[in-house]
């Protein structure tokens, strides 16, 4: 990233609420499912060779995910909670403003920066229309500016790793046992709310999830299959399941 300063003013067009999933935390998944909205169970496997010349982009990716078990091997299974905002989020009103502001997601209170720290800042790359970088308050130059948006995206990190081994465990009491492989595919659940808000129910009140069957992974291409194969990884042989494999 360049020292070039950044600035930012969002003219409130609503574009970032449309045609994507939203990332939530735990708590933002419980609220967003009791106003009656779909939640997306998105998930991803990976392993040290999966970043062989980023060993900083590993360790972040490990912080946030849980080692398990797949056929001989120990893989790091991801699993990201998303509002379904495909269309636009259930929470935009026809003005295009947000319903819920003062309780938005984390995600949201960053935007336009990023969970992920890899991910630079770039407007050109960002859905907002170009007038919006050419006034407001500087944003971003070497860093962050505004110490509560600091506070706010560290929170939104933090809560990433926190809530990673619920993930999991709830993704194993409800049978969500296959993944894709990261920067292959990815493999999106979409349960019933009933079904989800009772897994973290479960994890709430501090129930075991039951004993799992093991991961597997999804790859659809033949030198990744065969890659896998050689360390071991269970390999989910079904054309057809309970997820969408949606390639990237």
């Amino acid at each position: 990233m360049s020292n070039q300063p950044i600035r930012f003013a969002c003219n409130g067009c609503g574009v970032c609420c449309k045609g994507r999933l939203i990332p939530l935390t735990l708590n933002e998944t419980t609220q967003w499912l009791q106003r009656g909205h779909d939640v997306a169970v998105v998930v991803e496997a990976f392993n040290e060779s999966t970043w062989l010349s980023q060993p900083g982009q590993y360790a972040h990716g490990a912080q946030r995910a849980m080692e398990v078990d797949s056929g001989s091997a120990r893989i790091n299974v991801v699993a990201v909670l998303a509002g379904n905002a495909l269309e636009k989020c259930p929470n935009l009103g026809e003005d295009d403003r947000c319903g819920i502001y003062e309780d938005r997601p984390l995600v949201c209170r960053i935007y336009p920066m990023e969970i992920n720290p890899f991910i630079a800042l770039r407007p050109e790359e960002k859905a907002c229309p170009p007038q919006v970088w050419e006034a407001g308050e500087i944003l971003f130059t070497d860093r962050v500016v505004d110490p509560i948006l600091t506070d706010q995206i560290e929170r939104s990190r933090q809560a990433d790793r926190d809530d990673a081994r619920a993930k999991i465990a709830m993704c194993e009491s409800m049978g969500l046992n296959v993944a894709a492989w990261k920067g292959n595919a990815l493999a999106v659940y979409l349960p019933e709310h009933a079904t989800l808000l009772a897994a973290i129910n479960r994890h709430d009140a501090g129930e075991s999830a039951p004993e799992g069957k093991g991961w597997k992974v999804r790859a659809d291409d033949d030198e990744l299959r065969e890659r896998l194969h050689s360390l071991g990884v269970s390999l989910d042989d079904q054309r057809q399941g309970e997820y969408i494999f949606h390639r990237v």
